[in-house]
């Protein structure tokens, strides 16, 4: 599964319980990343991605908008406030400043972003080492505003 997907699902998973405590819906994060990556890395990244949205949850002055994922067609789809983080997710993993700081103020609707930013920064690193394949490519700004090199 590749990284951001696998973010997607945690994510809303993670959301399906704030918003539905009897749902127990943040045993699925743990069970997800556990299948996926066993028990070490399963749980680095469900702690990553848990420190990423609780940082959206206490600093987002507006509900953050999600798809439940147990519905089957919906879960193809992806809303606004989900793109952004995603958006967030990747410049962090691919260490592009410049795109991280516009989608944390995207995520957080224009609100103080620098706890956003430094979860980001942590889930971006732990996907690098868990996600090796996805190592491809890094964001290096040049003066001519060409995107550089692969590693």
């Amino acid at each position: 599964m590749p990284s951001e997907l696998l973010v997607l699902e945690m994510l809303r998973l993670y959301c399906q319980s704030y918003s539905d405590p009897t749902s127990h819906a943040w045993e699925k994060v743990f069970e997800l990343g556990e299948d996926e990556f066993g028990l070490y890395d399963g749980a680095w990244i469900v702690a990553a991605v848990g420190g990423f949205i609780r940082a959206i949850r206490n600093s987002r002055r507006t509900s953050f908008e999600f798809i439940v994922s147990c519905c089957p067609s919906c879960r193809q789809q992806i809303c606004t406030t989900e793109l952004n983080a995603l958006w967030l997710v990747q410049a962090a993993r691919t260490e592009n400043a410049v795109a991280m700081q516009t989608a944390a103020v995207l995520t957080l609707d224009g609100h103080d972003t620098r706890k956003l930013l430094l979860k980001a920064q942590h889930l971006g690193s732990v996907l690098r080492e868990t996600f090796p394949e996805e190592r491809l490519y890094r964001y290096k700004s040049s003066i001519t505003g060409n995107p550089g090199s692969t590693h």
